[in-house]
Parts: C-alpha cells; sequence; structure tokens
C-alpha cells in the first residue's frame, strides 16, 4: 500500500462519526468487565516494571489471573523479550524462576536513572519524529505550489480537484499537471521541483530524507543542499539521491532516464549503482536510449538558464584539458614496498600545479559569466568548504611530496587486507601540517579519523580504525591496519622488497611503466573472481568470464593529446560472453550515418547464430521449463528462432541520433543482413502472430510496402499510435530502419554521395594513431551541432538574456566531440577514448570538498573503498 494511501485510510478512520450512544455502551461494557475482575487485586499490586509482570508468572501458569490482568500480561510478554525469556525459563522448571521477586538493591538508584535518561531520549527522538511529520497519518506540509502555467491538480481516490498557486502540499498528497501544462514546486528545504506536462508525483518525508515519488512524467530538480539526509526522486525502477545539484528525471512505460545538468548524482537501478556528473545520462532499461542532454531539458521554462550553464561548463572543460600534466613516470622506486600478495595497484600523479592552474581559470571564468557566478554562490553558502580553501589544501599536501602516491590492496586467503598508501617525502614540514589537518578533521567526532603516529610498533588497533600515518626520512606510509603499517615500515627501514616483485602482476605494471605512466590502475581479477566463486556470492559465472586475469587502466598524454586505455586480459583465446564481441572488422553500416549525427554507437559481434546458441543453452541449463516454452513459441509463430531470425543477419549493428532534434529526435539503425528475403518472410510471420493473439483489435499491427522509384520500403504501424510508425529498407546487404521515409532515404542518398560520418574531418580527427585499421565497437558523441535549434527555439519565444546568449554560443563553440573506441583482440578486449582531464572532470572539481577537508576525504577514501573490504 503507498503512503498516500495509508495516510488517507488513517485519515477516514480518524474522521469518521460515531454516534455518542455507541462510544457510552463500549465504555460501560469495558468497565463492567473491568470491575467483575478482581479489583482488591488490581489495587493492591500495580504493574509498572518488568519485575511486576514476573511476578505474575506462577499465577498465569496456574490459570488463577482475573481476565483483564491476563490480557495485560499477555500483551506485555508478547512485546518484551526479558519477560518472555522469564516465562520460558518458568515453563521449562528452572530451579530460580527469573520472576522471583528480589529486594531492591541500596545505593544509587541506576536502573531508575537509566530508565529516566531513555524515556528523555524517546520523548525527544518522538518530538523530532512529530515535528518532521514522520508519523503515520500525519500530513505535515512538505512544499508549496510556487506556479502553474496550465492546469494542475490533486488526485485522491475520491475526487480530482484543480489548485492554484500558493497550495500547500501535505505528506503523500498525489500532484499531475495537465497535458499542455507544466508546474513549478518549491519544498520545504527551498528545492524546486519543474514538472513538465503529464507528470504525476508526490512528496514524504522519512529519516534519511525528503523523496519525490515519480510515478510517471518529466520532472527537472534543483536540490538544495541538504542539512540534514538526502533528496530522493524514486520511481518504481531507479532512486536518484543528491544532496544539492541540479538533474533531470524522466520516467515511463519503458523506464526511466536521468541526466545531470550541473553537480553528481547517484543513481541505483535494481543492484547496480552509478554517480552521474554534469552532462552524464543514465537509462534504467535497454529500451530507453541515450538523447543529448539539450533534449531532455528544452521543455523546461529555464532552459536558458542550464543551457548557459552548460556553456560555461564547457568552456571549463576545454580550458581544463589544454592545461598540460604531470610528465610520464618510466618507473617506480615505490613499487617494490607493496604488500606481498597486492591484487590492487593504482599510482597517480602529483596534481598540485595542474590543479591549481585550473582553479585560477575557474575564477576568472566566475568573474566572465553571472549565470555562473550567481550559480557557484549558491553552491558555497552554508558552512561547506570552500574550492580556494580545497585546492590550497591539496597544493600544501602535494608541495611535500615526490611525482606519485600509491594505493595497493593485498588479497591472502580468502580476506581482503585494509589498503596501504605510499608516497616519497621530498621537504620536511609535512608531520607539523598533518598534525594541523587532523585536529580539524577530528574536531567534533567522538573518535579520532586520522592520527599521526611516531612508532608503529607501539600502536595498538582502536575503535573506529582510524587512517594512521607514519612519516620516516624520506618517506610516507599510511593505513587503517596497524598490521598493514608495521608491515610496510618493517620493508621500507630494511629496504627490502616485497615477495610481490615475483608475481605475473608485478610484471604487467612494469610493462606500464615502461610504456610511460601517467594514472595507473591494475587489478588481478583472476585472484578477484576466484573469490567471488569460493565464496558463493556469484558461483554461477558467464561462460568465459572466469577466464580473465587482469584489469589495466591507464591515462597519460602524449604529444598534447590525452590517452585513456582499459584492457581485460584473459587467461587463454576468449571465449563464452567474453567472445562475443568480434576482431577489428569493417563497418559499412557506418556509412549510412551523415557527419551531423550527435550521437552513433556501432559494434562487430561474432556470428549472431552462435551467440543465441550459446544463450540458449545457458538458460536451458538452469530453466529446466525453457526448451518447451521456445518449442511453443516457435509452433505458435511458425518461426524458427535460430534460422529465420539469427541466420539471415550479419555482425554489424549501428544505432544513433542522425537528423533533426525537433520536434523529435531522428533515430536510424542498421543491421547487417545476409538474406533479406528470409529475414522479411519472418517479420511479416512474426506480425500476423501478434494480431492473432492480441485481445485489442485496434491494438494489431499494420505492415504495408510502398515503391519509391527502385527502392521499396515496408511501413509499421500500431493502430493504437497511427503517428507513429517504424519504417525499414533493404540496401545491398543492410537493413536500415528509421521513423520516416524520409529519414531513409536521405540517408541512401548521403551515402551514394559519399557524405557520411566516417570522412568527415570532424571524426577523422579523433582517430588514434596505432596498428589498427578498424574497430571492434565505436561510441561518437558530437552535441554541438543539437544545441543550434534548440536555441532557436527559446530564442523565439524571447526568454534569453544577452548573458545567456553569449553563454550558450560558448557552449555551441566548446562542445567537442568525442570518441570511444574498442579492440577485441584474440586475449583481451582494449576500450579508449582520448578525451578528458586528467581524470578530472568538472563535476569532480565542483564538488571537491563537500564533505570536508579534502586531505583526509583522500586518505579515507581510500580505507573504505578497497574491493572485497571486510571491514
Amino acid at each position: 500500500m503507498k503512503d498516500q494511501k495509508f495516510d488517507r485510510l488513517l485519515s477516514e478512520i480518524r474522521n469518521e462519526h460515531v454516534d455518542d450512544q455507541v462510544v457510552s455502551q463500549a465504555g460501560e461494557r469495558v468497565w463492567s468487565s473491568i470491575a467483575g475482575s478482581a479489583t482488591a487485586e488490581l489495587n493492591m499490586h500495580k504493574l509498572r516494571s518488568c519485575e511486576d509482570f514476573q511476578t505474575l508468572i506462577p499465577a498465569y501458569f496456574g490459570g488463577n489471573l482475573p481476565e483483564a490482568r491476563r490480557l495485560l500480561f499477555e500483551d506485555h510478554v508478547h512485546q518484551c523479550v526479558a519477560c518472555r525469556h522469564s516465562v520460558e525459563q518458568a515453563r521449562k522448571g528452572e530451579l530460580r524462576p527469573a520472576w522471583q521477586p528480589r529486594m531492591a538493591p541500596r545505593g544509587f538508584p541506576v536502573r531508575r536513572w537509566a530508565m529516566g535518561a531513555a524515556a528523555v531520549i524517546v520523548v525527544g527522538v518522538a518530538a523530532l519524529a512529530l515535528l518532521n511529520g514522520l508519523f503515520p497519518g500525519q500530513h505535515a506540509i512538505r512544499g508549496a505550489v510556487q506556479n502553474v502555467d496550465g492546469s494542475l491538480y490533486a488526485v485522491s481516490d475520491q475526487q480530482v480537484r484543480v489548485i492554484p498557486a500558493g497550495y500547500q502540499i501535505r505528506n503523500g498528497d498525489e500532484i499531475r499537471t495537465a497535458k499542455g501544462s507544466n508546474a513549478v514546486l518549491r519544498l520545504l528545504d527551498g528545492s524546486l521541483v519543474e514538472m513538465d506536462e503529464r507528470s504525476d508525483i508526490s512528496v514524504s518525508r522519512e529519516w534519511r530524507g525528503t523523496t519525490i515519488h515519480l510515478d510517471g512524467g518529466h520532472i527537472i530538480v534543483q536540490a538544495a543542499k541538504q542539512r540534514t539526509g538526502r533528496l530522493y526522486v524514486a520511481t518504481d525502477d531507479c532512486l536518484v539521491s543528491v544532496k544539492g545539484t541540479i538533474f533531470s528525471v524522466n520516467h515511463g512505460t519503458k523506464g526511466s532516464r536521468v541526466a545531470v545538468i550541473e553537480g553528481v548524482v547517484r543513481v541505483a537501478y535494481g543492484e547496480r549503482t552509478t554517480e552521474l556528473r554534469a552532462g552524464d545520462e543514465e537509462t534504467s532499461s535497454s529500451s530507453v536510449s541515450k538523447v543529448p542532454i539539450q533534449n531532455e531539458i528544452a521543455w523546461s521554462r529555464n532552459s536558458a538558464k542550464y543551457l548557459a550553464l552548460l556553456g560555461d561548463f564547457a568552456v571549463l572543460q576545454k580550458q581544463f584539458e589544454a592545461i598540460p600534466g604531470p610528465g610520464l613516470r618510466y618507473s617506480s622506486d615505490l613499487l617494490p614496498y607493496v604488500p606481498d600478495h597486492t591484487v590492487v595497484y593504482a599510482a597517480i600523479p602529483n596534481l598540485a600545479a595542474t590543479l591549481g592552474e585550473a582553479s585560477q581559470l575557474f575564477q576568472e571564468r566566475l568573474q566572465q559569466s553571472p549565470a555562473l557566478h550567481s550559480w557557484w554562490r549558491e553552491q558555497q553558502g552554508g558552512k561547506t568548504p570552500k574550492l580556494d580553501d580545497v585546492i590550497d589544501q591539496l597544493k600544501t599536501f602535494s608541495s611535500y611530496l615526490g611525482d606519485e602516491i600509491v594505493f595497493a590492496v593485498a588479497k591472502d586467503g580468502p580476506a581482503y587486507s585494509a589498503p596501504v598508501v605510499l608516497a616519497r617525502v621530498r621537504q620536511p614540514g609535512l608531520e607539523t601540517f598533518l598534525q594541523s589537518e587532523t585536529r580539524q578533521l577530528n574536531t567534533n567526532r567522538t573518535q579520532a579519523a586520522l592520527q599521526v603516529v611516531r612508532d608503529p610498533w607501539a600502536v595498538s588497533s582502536s575503535p573506529g580504525r582510524p587512517f594512521l600515518v607514519y612519516l620516516n626520512n624520506d618517506m610516507l606510509v599510511a593505513s587503517p591496519d596497524v598490521a598493514e603499517l608495521q608491515r610496510a615500515a618493517t620493508r621500507m627501514q630494511q629496504s627490502s622488497a616485497s615477495h610481490f616483485t615475483e608475481t605475473p602482476l608485478y610484471q604487467q605494471v612494469v610493462r606500464s611503466y615502461q610504456q610511460g605512466a601517467g594514472w595507473l590502475f591494475c587489478a588481478d581479477m583472476e585472484q578477484i573472481v576466484a573469490q567471488n566463486v569460493h565464496d558463493g556470492s556469484n558461483n554461477q559465472l558467464p561462460p568465459g568470464i572466469g577466464d580473465v586475469r587482469y584489469l589495466m587502466m591507464e591515462r597519460r598524454e602524449v604529444g598534447g593529446k590525452t590517452e585513456n586505455r582499459a584492457a581485460l586480459t584473459f587467461a587463454s583465446e576468449r571465449r563464452g560472453v567474453a567472445s562475443w564481441l568480434a576482431a577489428p572488422a569493417s563497418m559499412g553500416a557506418l556509412e549510412f550515418i551523415s557527419p551531423d549525427a550527435s550521437m552513433v554507437t556501432s559494434v562487430v559481434i561474432k556470428s549472431p547464430r552462435s551467440i543465441v546458441e550459446e544463450l540458449f543453452q545457458t538458460i536451458g541449463s538452469s530453466d529446466s521449463n525453457f526448451p518447451r516454452e521456445l518449442s511453443e513459441f516457435e509452433a505458435k509463430t511458425g518461426v524458427s528462432v535460430l534460422d529465420d531470425i539469427t541466420a539471415p543477419l550479419g555482425g554489424e549493428v549501428t544505432i544513433a541520433f542522425d537528423g533533426p532534434v525537433l520536434p523529435t529526435p531522428r533515430w536510424k539503425v542498421a543491421f547487417e543482413v545476409y538474406d533479406p528475403a528470409t529475414l522479411q518472410s519472418t517479420i511479416a510471420k512474426l506480425v500476423d502472430s501478434f494480431n492473432r493473439e492480441t485481445t485489442q483489435p485496434d491494438g494489431s499491427l499494420q505492415l504495408t510496402k510502398q515503391q519509391i522509384g527502385s527502392q521499396t520500403y515496408f511501413i509499421l504501424r500500431n493502430q493504437k499510435q497511427p503517428n507513429s510508425e517504424i519504417d525499414y529498407t533493404f540496401v545491398d546487404s543492410y537493413l536500415i530502419a528509421a521513423p520516416d521515409i524520409g529519414t531513409l532515404s536521405r540517408a541512401i542518398q548521403d551515402r551514394q554521395a559519399g557524405y557520411t560520418l566516417t570522412h568527415s574531418p570532424t571524426f577523422q580527427a579523433l582517430l588514434p594513431s596505432d596498428g589498427y585499421t578498424n574497430f571492434s565497437a565505436i561510441f561518437y558523441h558530437n552535441i554541438g551541432p543539437v544545441v543550434g535549434p534548440l536555441v532557436e527555439q527559446i530564442k523565439a519565444v524571447g526568454t534569453l538574456t544577452p548573458q545567456q546568449q553569449q553563454s550558450i554560443a560558448a557552449l555551441q563553440a566548446n562542445t567537442a566531440p568525442g570518441l570511444i573506441y574498442v579492440y577485441g583482440e584474440p586475449d583481451r578486449i582494449v576500450v579508449a577514448s582520448n578525451t578528458g582531464f586528467m581524470g578530472f572532470d568538472l563535476g569532480t572539481l565542483m564538488t571537491m570538498g563537500h564533505g570536508g577537508p579534502f586531505l583526509p576525504q583522500m586518505f579515507l577514501g581510500g580505507a573504505i573503498s578497497h574491493p572485497g573490504s571486510t571491514q
């Protein structure tokens, strides 16, 4: 039962009128029942404590308790664990029953004082809950309607009524916008919720924070800084949580899409959780694709403001990318001192100078952009640390250290160790600085979070596991575990290399340094995956995944260009799921995509038939009913999945947004097809089968064809949605699908004229310099051309200020295209890109320090984020 329905039920019970005579008669019956009991005994023995109830146990077992007292006794025992335990002892015939009366001890009444303190705490918590409207049935006010454009409704089971601006929204009230309408709600914490047409929300408050329940529709949230808890947006398939940022949530029948305009947002879909930053998107289902973020916010009355902010961010991002990073490192003198059984190794460069220059660029942009300045002033309100303070902390700390900081996590047996942090110290004064940071971090904490130690062997484990930092000569060693700190200190003092230098992972790390290291992350996946299998947490790994050995992630700057590369290496030639990605090959389907495309994904897979055969085998091994259900489907449709659907298909798939973005984005899908005639026959059979099975005649599908010149186009429509269709045609060895014939016709003409994405200078400039002539997969994005039509639409209604026009023009000029590419090699998969800023995107910089001083966070983050932690 939803919270609002439960509240309405309680409200109905509370407001129900009961006749006075009925109440009087009920009271008389209750008093008669009590008066008929042994009132003398009731008066003689009042029940105030557990001891009072426990003295009734003999009478209860003897059946001598009056009915009223028996009911009181049973109700108390049902709720009280201690008294229930005493009853069980008495039932078993214990020699000294727990209910035996005891003499009250002389001296200080500790028990009574404790009970009194507990009562005060309970009253305080209850009062806090009451003030926040957390008790069931409370209809505390959660916000108000700030303004309405069109019609806004409050919906209940009994009625639907129009509500005006100023209407107070109570806990659980269901609010809905009508067609062609939108509204803005202001929550009590200052957050603004902008509702698109046909959006349905309610707001509730719990201990963890305020939750916006989005049952359907599209909202944009400007989340205020939360004093306590978080602000949540919940749909039936995802949960979004923030502390203060701007983002949109679009929820419909197919799933949800979350897009971030500013800040950092955490999104949970089932068991998967991810963090999104400005410009990022995530969807809850493969049926919901990502779209240019400008499309997501075009409906908003504040779209000009949001586009202006995105423009400022784009300028900053481009300037940040131009900052030269630290030089590459070709060896590491810290590598020999990591733990013996290290399975995770990470090394980051010293970024003090780089971040200092980034801070200066940001301050200059603040002075140039009123929109950015206004937004930043809101973000920096309150007591949260300022960006300048964070950068100063990091620059000061880094000035004491060498050119890299190393993090390592070991695994000895089934358990992972606490992380160990290593760094060279290049100038004195670090201990004084850390002592100052320690006092700041530990202020107002019951347990220390950071502790500088002079003698690791004189330190004992303490509650709270503070992060221990040990300095000796020119080395810094840190860990939250005393034993790990001692072992690392011993290796350092004896200048003896650990046994890690004898492992294959060490050889992988050394090879990365030899090629030049910037940011480096290495994990022994063979050990990590084996642990997951042995502990029973994931016994059924997909075929081929169990062969994985190493994950290597690297980021380096070469010749002024940034290269990001991740490689997943396998113990032998890829098999199972890992082999589905084909080796690099020509992608002919990209010839149907124009240079104006804003988003393109293209993949080359191995034989679709063999993939489906492996899937059927895997599913059949865990579901005995699957073969029968598959046979029933094939008999009902007259279609063989393997012979009629997968066999005609080749190995290329391309999906793109290519064409005008207004009024709706133009999409294209291209499949490689070896046997068009068989595939078309299969599509016709599936449509006929669907129409036979549908229970609603007006929901049937119509498959027609249209001849234009020498080209045959097929049109698939649903009678329920006559204005929406899927059109497709066969060209050479490809099936191309789009929302209309015009889009298909232009794609064919562009291909014939050579006006294609792969031949455009923009795409060519993004291609990497390596030994490959093709890719296994690519993801290309270029949202710059998308902004123009949206800006013109906003200009048409006259909502842009001159400064906003300038910021949006900056967005168009500085939104650079990007390319992520994938290579499927025999024993590994390589994913690479050539965009970004030293591992820090703008969202990272904007949120640095929000949880406290950055330096201690960096240490503590390492303590809580290592994989498989048992702490």
